[in-house]
């Protein structure tokens, strides 16, 4: 084919007929054409006519693709404490917002993912809310959002932690255990005082833990369905006064640590 016959079909192409191309450009720009309407894809990236500052022939991932090297993303920076218990497919975008609880809530997650920086501390979110209520919902998609944008988030689903907190004592490799929830650059537990904790564990990891993390300005997130007040109950584990003394300094340490957020079950108030 000639080049002024290449140029014939470049002039009658709706996406290539404004373009003012000189003589150098119009085989790239008409090869452009014959792929893209051959739908011609490579190892799941098309071909996209760029046209500024210079005409080249550039390659975009496909939808497809693009979802598959988000996911692949995620994974390298998603880290998990032996189970993978999260919610997948979490957005913020989908997160529902229908009263001024859940727009701060939103509102929070999402100042967070934009601003966080590993020099720039800021605080996580303490999640309070009913079953049901999307607590778990909003903490996988912030931990997918970090994610995505190369930053190595700890999930951590707590009645899991206990048990492999106990299977490191066995194995040996406690210490190392616990230094992965010191120096995760995000933190994030879900479901605290749903799990069976002894007096040791949160005195001897939870304690320690947070306290690392406070010092060296590391940010924690939970989910609970206690508020504070009712999470001292839960972790005084035995009712006397020393453990209700002790549980109340690990709150005052999530306190420092976390902003509080509560999510309700009511849609709309009338």
């Amino acid at each position: 084919m000639t080049l002024d016959e290449m140029r014939k079909v470049i002039s009658s192409d709706p996406e290539t007929k404004n373009l003012n191309l000189l003589d150098i450009d119009i085989y790239k720009v008409f090869q452009y054409i014959q792929d893209r309407d051959q739908h011609m894809v490579k190892d799941g990236y098309q071909p996209v006519l760029r046209t500024d500052p210079y005409i080249e022939i550039v390659y975009r991932p496909t939808k497809e693709k693009a979802e598959e090297l988000r996911r692949q993303k995620i994974r390298e920076h998603l880290k998990f404490y032996d189970s993978e218990v999260y919610i997948q497919d979490a957005s913020l975008s989908r997160f529902e917002v229908y009263n001024e609880e859940r727009e701060k809530a939103y509102k929070l997650a999402s100042d967070f993912v934009e601003n966080y920086r590993k020099d720039k501390y800021i605080k996580g979110l303490y999640i309070f809310g009913k079953y049901s209520t999307g607590k778990s919902y909003l903490l996988s998609a912030i931990a997918q959002e970090l994610a995505e944008r190369n930053i190595t988030v700890l999930f951590v689903y707590m009645p899991d932690l206990v048990r492999s907190i106990r299977q490191g004592m066995n194995e040996g490799n406690l210490e190392q255990r616990i230094n992965q929830l010191k120096q995760a650059d995000v933190l994030m537990m879900d479901d605290i005082g749903g799990e069976n904790m002894s007096p040791w564990f949160r005195d001897e990891i939870l304690v320690p833990v947070m306290q690392y993390r406070l010092s060296a300005q590391l940010p924690v997130f939970m989910t609970s369905n206690f508020e504070y007040v009712q999470l001292v109950e839960a972790l005084t584990v035995n009712k006397d006064e020393m453990n209700r003394v002790k549980a109340a300094r690990l709150i005052q340490r999530l306190k420092d640590l976390m902003t509080y957020v509560k999510l309700t079950q009511d849609q709309y108030k009338g």
